[in-house]
């Protein structure tokens, strides 16, 4: 359970990483959609998972996750000028794909389908 502070700090990064992606993202994967869905920071403020989600095929949001983690070390920093003022301590990021979307997308698919075949066959 995360405490009040994680909760706000979580937030606070989730916002501004979700502003500093769509300003300065093009320069570590391109011209695709990204959205920041969740971040989260570790009790000791020193470690936040961050979660995207990539609009398109899974295969091109696995690229960019790796593109963003292999360029951790630079995203760290320049994240950090922007939040020097909010952040005692600037955590060490991980980039993780968030394929919640992906999942709700497949479940309609297969209920839909399931609601054709029951639909074909009466009984």
């Amino acid at each position: 359970m995360d405490s009040r502070r994680q909760k706000k700090m979580g937030q606070l990064i989730q916002e501004e990483m979700g502003s500093f992606l769509q300003r300065e993202g093009a320069n570590y994967y391109g011209n695709k959609f990204v959205t920041v869905t969740q971040a989260s920071i570790t009790p000791d403020l020193q470690d936040c998972r961050i979660f995207i989600s990539v609009f398109g095929d899974p295969a091109i949001g696995e690229q960019v996750v790796e593109s963003l983690n292999k360029n951790g070390g630079d995203i760290r920093r320049r994240f950090g000028q922007i939040m020097r003022n909010s952040l005692r301590i600037i955590p060490h990021i991980q980039f993780f794909l968030d394929d919640t979307l992906e999942n709700v997308f497949r479940l309609e698919e297969i209920f839909k389908k399931t609601q054709e075949d029951k639909n074909k066959d009466p009984e």
